[in-house]
Protein backbone atom coordinates (compact mmCIF):
# COMPACT_ATOMS: atom_id res chain seq x y z
CA UNK A 1 0.00 0.00 0.00
CA UNK A 2 1.21 3.65 -0.96
CA UNK A 3 1.27 6.20 0.81
CA UNK A 4 0.45 8.59 -1.51
CA UNK A 5 -2.93 7.28 -3.01
CA UNK A 6 -4.96 9.54 -3.30
CA UNK A 7 -8.90 9.01 -1.75
CA UNK A 8 -11.03 8.33 -4.65
CA UNK A 9 -12.93 11.38 -3.84
CA UNK A 10 -10.03 14.00 -4.09
CA UNK A 11 -10.82 14.44 -7.58
CA UNK A 12 -14.51 16.21 -6.65
CA UNK A 13 -12.83 17.72 -4.19
CA UNK A 14 -10.13 19.29 -6.33
CA UNK A 15 -12.68 20.53 -8.74
CA UNK A 16 -14.58 22.21 -6.17
CA UNK A 17 -11.39 23.96 -4.45
CA UNK A 18 -10.67 25.45 -7.81
CA UNK A 19 -14.22 26.15 -9.16
CA UNK A 20 -14.55 28.26 -5.50
CA UNK A 21 -10.86 29.83 -6.11
CA UNK A 22 -12.53 31.11 -9.69
CA UNK A 23 -15.69 32.69 -7.69
CA UNK A 24 -13.41 34.42 -5.53
CA UNK A 25 -11.52 36.00 -7.70
CA UNK A 26 -14.51 37.10 -10.41
CA UNK A 27 -15.86 38.51 -7.08
CA UNK A 28 -12.73 40.55 -6.54
CA UNK A 29 -12.71 41.62 -10.03
CA UNK A 30 -16.06 42.69 -10.06
CA UNK A 31 -15.44 44.59 -6.97
CA UNK A 32 -12.35 46.36 -8.71
CA UNK A 33 -14.65 47.04 -11.59
CA UNK A 34 -17.51 48.63 -9.44
CA UNK A 35 -15.37 51.14 -7.34
CA UNK A 36 -12.85 51.75 -10.47
CA UNK A 37 -15.58 52.13 -13.42
CA UNK A 38 -15.89 55.13 -14.31
CA UNK A 39 -12.15 56.23 -14.04
CA UNK A 40 -10.97 53.12 -15.50
CA UNK A 41 -13.45 53.57 -18.49
CA UNK A 42 -11.99 57.07 -18.67
CA UNK A 43 -8.62 56.09 -18.81
CA UNK A 44 -9.06 53.56 -21.34
CA UNK A 45 -10.82 55.98 -23.45
CA UNK A 46 -7.83 58.53 -23.55
CA UNK A 47 -5.39 55.88 -24.03
CA UNK A 48 -7.00 54.32 -27.01
CA UNK A 49 -8.18 57.87 -28.29
CA UNK A 50 -3.46 57.96 -28.51
CA UNK A 51 -3.47 54.71 -30.17
CA UNK A 52 -5.76 55.08 -32.87
CA UNK A 53 -6.88 58.57 -33.07
CA UNK A 54 -9.87 59.56 -35.68
CA UNK A 55 -9.34 60.52 -39.01
CA UNK A 56 -9.51 64.70 -37.99
CA UNK A 57 -7.16 64.15 -35.07
CA UNK A 58 -5.12 62.41 -37.58
CA UNK A 59 -4.88 64.80 -39.88
CA UNK A 60 -4.16 67.32 -37.30
CA UNK A 61 -1.25 66.23 -36.04
CA UNK A 62 -0.04 64.55 -39.42
CA UNK A 63 3.33 66.33 -40.22
CA UNK A 64 3.04 65.94 -43.39
CA UNK A 65 0.06 67.49 -43.29
CA UNK A 66 1.72 70.25 -41.50
CA UNK A 67 4.90 70.41 -44.01
CA UNK A 68 2.75 70.63 -46.46
CA UNK A 69 0.89 74.09 -45.50
CA UNK A 70 4.19 75.48 -44.15
CA UNK A 71 4.44 77.49 -47.47
CA UNK A 72 0.83 78.70 -46.98
CA UNK A 73 1.47 80.43 -44.35
CA UNK A 74 1.85 84.03 -43.99
CA UNK A 75 0.06 84.63 -47.36
CA UNK A 76 -3.51 85.79 -47.18
CA UNK A 77 -6.21 84.50 -49.86
CA UNK A 78 -5.87 87.38 -52.26
CA UNK A 79 -2.33 87.84 -53.04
Amino acid sequence: MSMFRSSPGRGGQSFVEYALLLILVSIVLLSILLILGNDLRTFLNDVLQRWFPTTEEAYLGSPLLLSSMAPHFGRDKYS
